[in-house]
């Protein structure tokens, strides 16, 4: 079994990382991709916060020919010919362009609980009237039992990736910076933020993706 590196550098790496970590990952983008279909319009500037590589925002202008922003707290050399700004989404000076379309594609789950409120807030109110949140999240279920289940099918699945001493040692670092939470817990928060039509569209084990409409 050709095992990969936890220690990544390269898009490549990095890209890889992810989709060998969540199964379903590579569905979730073209679910994104072909939903994000009824929401660009012309001059539509779609943005993504916690942009990672760039990858799916590269995906979206090849495939509808528009300009998108994404915004990362890291800037390590990703893909280039987008635009990628090396930003602090939490800070209080932080902006978003009026827009249709805005992604948080596992994100808030490393965003300390008490600023994710203010930040979803400026997401609902960068929002045009219609426009779409699609807000994916890894989440914790309700069911300890229910819990342990998706904890070890997702080990399982690593396993075809990584050996084991990597995806625990990974799972510990994660432990200390990855907060999720509860399906209910992140449903009240995007209704405390305004959005009053939440639909799930997605769900892997405990990673699930919501459309938010304004």
């Amino acid at each position: 079994m050709n095992h990969q590196k936890f220690d990544f550098s390269t898009i490549k790496e990095f890209d890889n990382h992810i989709s060998s970590s969540i199964f379903g990952y590579e569905i979730l983008h073209s679910l994104i991709i072909n939903i994000s279909s009824f929401f660009i319009k012309k001059d539509t500037v779609p943005i993504d916060l916690g942009c990672t590589s760039g990858k799916l925002l590269k995906r979206i202008e090849e495939k509808y020919n528009c300009k998108t922003i994404g915004y990362d707290i890291t800037d390590n050399n990703f893909i280039d010919g987008l635009d990628l700004r090396k930003q602090d989404i939490t800070a209080e000076d932080f902006e978003i362009l009026k827009t249709n379309l805005i992604y948080s594609v596992f994100t808030l789950q490393f965003i300390e609980f008490e600023k994710r409120l203010s930040l979803l807030k400026k997401v609902y109110n960068s929002l045009y009237k219609n426009g779409v949140f699609i807000f994916c999240e890894k989440e914790i279920a309700k069911n300890g039992i229910i819990q342990e289940c998706f904890t070890f099918s997702n080990y399982q699945y690593k396993q075809e990736y990584f050996d084991s001493k990597e995806i625990l040692n990974k799972e510990k670092d994660l432990r200390h910076i990855m907060n999720p939470l509860e399906s209910e817990d992140n449903i009240k928060l995007l209704k405390e933020a305004g959005f009053k039509i939440i639909e799930p569209f997605f769900q892997s084990l405990n990673f699930k993706g919501y459309l938010c409409k304004k």
